[in-house]
């Protein structure tokens, strides 16, 4: 083939082979810079990083270490001044007597309502509406450095739970010769060092182990103190007030000729204990002792709070013994559980002090013992359900799965029963049966609910989503439609007709 006066077609494919392998090349060269110029930056954002993370950690040392020591010395002066004024703070002060739970209006038989009449929408009157509780945790504490384990660890129960602190029992006894201002100033002293401190550590581990709320806790401390210190003895009350004191807990002493009692308020009112006012604020005696008058020391420890009754969850106490009852509703009879309580919780729940708080018994909810045998059962026969048609079946659930009766006749007493209670004990009566109800909406529906308060019976109502015909309450603009659980058969929006036009106070959850 004649190339004159051409470029050969090879010439140029090599040429251009020769351009693209040195463009190559020097691309590669290129990439090879950036590729160590940016190792290099990771390298230098490495080493800044890590002079970030050092000083910041540092900071973060300084600063517990600052607060820490801060704390240390807070509590140091804060001890020291209580033991000082403990020697001059007494006075006489008489005790008003325990008050039984007040007996409530006689409550209505349950009623069954005319099985032709369907619901008419129509709101219905109310008096008052009461705010949800502040729930909060147990008082919180400030770090306190655990001690280092000691052996052997010093065993002891609650209400058959077992627990333990790492104590050197010898080291930690004290003796409290008398109750007088110095003996007590004296022991306060002893009880200040740091080798009681990893005592108190533990107490609260297990405190939140067993998610113990304040009244829990208060019966912790006094079984570890009578544990280590004999029962009843003057030095097992004046170590649980003082782990009490240094929990965050507002607490006083008292004594009763040769015997420390221990007072301490709570944030509600509670019946059945003996109590006398200081500073405008019932403090109640932690015995049930018929007491006319103490000797009262009324110094404040520093950050001091009242103790909450509320319980916003179940204790867990290990597996105890446990008693099954099967459950089963009339209307809908696949509506039905078999449940599983532990003996234990029930014997914790019997000695709970008492209230006219119904919210703090319907906070409390379920223990996951009950929850664990009650709630697959439930859950399988509302799936699908309309939020009315499921409403309705824990209705029926609630109005005929158990037998009824009022706490006069069952207890003798007024006797207002948990959630975990319903299922022990043989009957009910309606706040019971509210309470249990308001409990099973909010867990397995996830709608609000409030207690209906009328002279004499409690109910509840419910928030729908959606328009529900019925009876109902407004609150904040929405809907609360009645759902009675001792209105035996009645659908979702009946009231019992001696309750149409009568106010009542609506208690929010």
């Amino acid at each position: 083939m004649d190339y004159k006066g051409k470029i050969p077609p090879y010439y140029i494919m090599r040429k251009t082979f020769l351009f693209l392998f040195a463009l190559a090349l020097a691309g590669h060269a290129v990439a090879q810079v950036d590729s160590d110029e940016y190792q290099k930056q990771l390298q230098r954002m490495r080493e800044q990083y890590a002079q970030q993370r050092d000083k910041a950690r540092q900071q973060y040392d300084a600063a517990r270490s600052k607060a820490e020591a801060d704390y240390a010395a807070f509590r140091k002066k804060a001890n020291a001044d209580y033991a000082e004024a403990v020697q001059r703070a007494w006075q006489q002060m008489g005790v008003q007597p325990a008050v039984p739970k007040p007996a409530e209006p006689k409550p209505p038989q349950p009623a069954k309502p005319d099985p032709a009449k369907t619901p008419t929408t129509k709101p219905l009157p109310q008096a008052e509406t009461v705010p949800p509780p502040v729930v909060k945790p147990a008082v919180p504490t400030p770090a306190i450095p655990a001690a280092v384990p000691e052996a052997p660890t010093m065993q002891f129960e609650m209400y058959g739970a077992a627990c333990s602190v790492h104590t050197d029992i010898s080291g930690l006894r004290f003796s409290l010769p008398s109750v007088d201002e110095q003996s007590v100033a004296a022991a306060w002293q002893q009880l200040s060092q740091e080798r009681y401190n990893g005592l108190l550590h533990d107490c609260l581990a297990e405190r939140d182990a067993l998610g113990l709320a304040d009244w829990g806790y208060l019966q912790l401390l006094g079984n570890m103190s009578e544990r280590l210190l004999g029962k009843g003895s003057n030095e097992a009350v004046l170590l649980q007030m003082y782990l009490l004191a240094q929990s965050g807990y507002r607490v006083r002493m008292a004594r009763v000729d040769t015997r420390l009692v221990l007072l301490m308020p709570f944030n509600r009112t509670v019946y059945g204990y003996s109590y006398l006012t200081i500073d405008g604020i019932n403090h109640y005696l932690i015995t049930r002792e018929k007491i006319k008058s103490v000797e009262v020391c009324s110094v404040a420890f520093p950050r001091e709070q009242v103790a909450n009754i509320l319980m916003s969850r179940m204790p867990d106490l290990g597996d105890g013994k446990r008693r099954s009852r099967t459950v089963q509703a009339e209307r809908f009879g696949t509506m039905k559980a078999t449940v599983s309580v532990d003996e234990r919780l029930m014997d914790f729940l019997r000695d709970y002090p008492l209230s006219d708080a119904w919210d703090y018994y319907a906070l409390a909810g379920l223990s996951d013992s009950v929850k664990s045998t009650l709630y697959p059962a439930l859950r399988s026969q509302l799936a699908g359900m309309s939020n009315k048609k499921a409403a309705l079946m824990l209705l029926d659930f609630v109005q005929t799965g158990f037998d009824y009766a009022t706490d006069q006749d069952q207890f003798g007493y007024e006797r207002p029963l948990f959630g975990d209670e319903s299922f022990f004990y043989p009957k009910n009566d309606c706040e019971d049966r509210s309470i249990l109800y308001c409990i099973l909406v909010r867990d397995l529906l996830g709608l609000d609910v409030v207690l209906v308060n009328w002279p004499g019976h409690i109910a509840t109502a419910v928030a729908f989503p959606e328009a529900v015909e019925g009876d109902y309450f407004t609150i904040d603009g929405r809907r609360y439609t009645i759902c009675d659980p001792t209105y035996i058969g009645a659908n979702v929006g009946m009231t019992m007709p001696q309750f149409q036009g009568v106010g009542a106070k609506l208690i929010k959850l």
